[in-house]
């Protein structure tokens, strides 16, 4: 076993990660072992020990964040204007989400392609050490780190310091993109400023909202909306994929509108195809005795914040008044049990799991019609990778995934309401039994309007925005 450290010392029954493999991901390399405080479970007041873990570590560590700053400053004279070198930091790395997924993508890509981008984030509480995954993504060993509030299989968590300062002396950067408001991104924040490197941010995540749906204690609404305030007061600009979540940042986080970028998200969309539809995919997991003619599918992180509540009240309804449809849940998450529990007998909802690669893919493609009634996405991956396969998209009227759609010949685009969903279902059914020549210029429509998030046009954006504050920032 290779290590990221030379100083690392594992012994050959050391576990790297109690948990399953999460498909895709590779340990390449390892961090040494170093201390870390108990994993602790959810709690309101224990969040609140956050800050002052995140400001003590700060502190004990600015003899050496100083001597780096010195250090990058010498270094950063020696490359041209035009030479950017960035890190992503974001805590959720190490999890099945669409955040993860997307960075694990774009990166790759970037580096691909002579972009010199770095990948960062926090060890999962059952890993004995960091690791490095895949060559280049970089889980750093945490030193303290407990459940989210209400998030079940996810975690706040605070990185240590002295391995991320030997990898920014090995991989210096000029610039520094954190993704999320997390205890993480707050210590990268602090320690990149007083080691001189520029930091900003991407709004990835509806915070506010999720608090608000899965935290029942009402003071922690407010103490959150007021640390996400000064965040992204510290970690200016701000990009944003979409509008609405641009004026929610205005309005809401009361960051400048000068201080907003919108950039698009680009996605590997070779991967998934029209071409995959009908090659027996759906088949492994739906109901092999009764071929129903009409297939809906969720796919992403089972969680009740993607509003999947409301989904199920509709499906109920609508599977209650035709034996000809059927809905594939396809994803893991804390929500997923309670879901199977309630469907138990139900044989027009079938599960398929997480799933990755062609497997997936084929999911998308035998898919008739995506349901994703989520109003907390800031985006919306599973939504063009479902239009790349020619599956037409039904969402909410809020957020990422209604630009992505935009109009009826793609999809449908609806406020939540229940009877506003059962009427788009029926006609989607329709659509689908009596009406084939409308569905297929649906796929056709749906297929070219994904072709708008590619990775290159994507990272070509953000590397010419990239440039720009690099040039503002250094005066160079």
């Amino acid at each position: 076993m290779t290590t990221a450290s030379n100083s690392t010392k594992l012994k050959a029954t050391d576990s790297l990660d109690s948990r399953p493999s999460i498909f895709g991901r590779t340990v390449t390399s390892t961090f040494r072992k170093g201390f870390s405080i108990k994993h602790k479970p959810p709690g309101n007041i224990r969040t609140c020990w956050i800050p002052p873990i995140v400001f003590l570590s700060v502190i004990c560590n600015i003899p050496a964040l100083l001597k780096l700053r010195f250090y990058l400053k010498k270094e950063r004279k020696k490359h041209p204007a035009d030479d950017v070198r960035i890190l992503f930091y974001s805590d959720n790395l190490d999890e099945t989400n669409g955040i993860a997924n997307n960075l694990r993508n774009v990166i790759p890509y970037m580096r691909a392609h002579g972009m010199k981008a770095f990948l960062a984030g926090s060890a999962f509480n059952t890993r004995p050490c960091g690791v490095v995954e895949n060559s280049y993504c970089m889980l750093l060993p945490r030193m303290f780190s407990m459940e989210q509030l209400g998030y079940a299989n996810s975690e706040l968590a605070i990185p240590r310091i002295s391995p991320a300062l030997r990898l920014l002396k090995r991989y210096p950067v000029d610039l520094i993109e954190l993704e999320t408001p997390s205890p993480g991104a707050w210590l990268v924040c602090f320690c990149a400023k007083v080691a001189g490197i520029k930091v900003f941010s991407h709004y990835r995540t509806d915070v506010p909202t999720y608090a608000k749906t899965l935290v029942k204690a009402k003071w922690m609404h407010t103490y959150v909306l007021k640390l996400m305030q000064i965040f992204y007061g510290m970690a200016r600009p701000v990009i944003s994929p979409c509008d609405d979540y641009a004026d929610i940042l205005t309005k809401e986080l009361k960051v400048p509108a000068k201080q907003v970028k919108i950039l698009p998200r680009g996605l590997p969309l070779e991967k998934f195809s029209p071409d995959m539809r009908g090659k027996g995919t759906w088949e492994k997991y739906g109901d092999s005795r009764e071929k129903r003619p009409v297939r809906f599918s969720f796919i992403g992180r089972i969680s009740k914040e993607k509003n999947l509540e409301f989904l199920n009240r509709v499906w109920r309804q609508f599977a209650a008044r035709h034996n000809d449809v059927e809905l594939m849940y396809v994803g893991y998450g804390w929500y997923l049990e309670e879901i199977k529990k309630s469907y138990e007998g139900d044989d027009s909802v079938h599960f398929a799991g997480e799933q990755g690669g062609e497997t997936l893919a084929g999911l998308y493609a035998d898919t008739d019609f995506f349901l994703f009634p989520s109003t907390t996405d800031t985006f919306g991956n599973v939504v063009v990778e479902a239009m790349s396969t020619g599956t037409p998209a039904i969402v909410s009227n809020y957020g990422g995934p209604r630009s992505i759609v935009k109009d009826d010949l793609c999809g449908r685009i609806l406020p939540i309401d229940e009877q506003k969903w059962l009427e788009a279902l029926e006609e989607c059914r329709e659509i689908k039994l009596s009406k084939p020549e409308l569905y297929q210029d649906m796929r056709k429509c749906a297929h070219e309007r994904s072709l708008m998030y590619t990775l290159e046009s994507s990272t070509r954006a953000q590397f010419d925005y990239f440039r720009q504050l690099k040039k503002d920032y250094y005066k160079l």
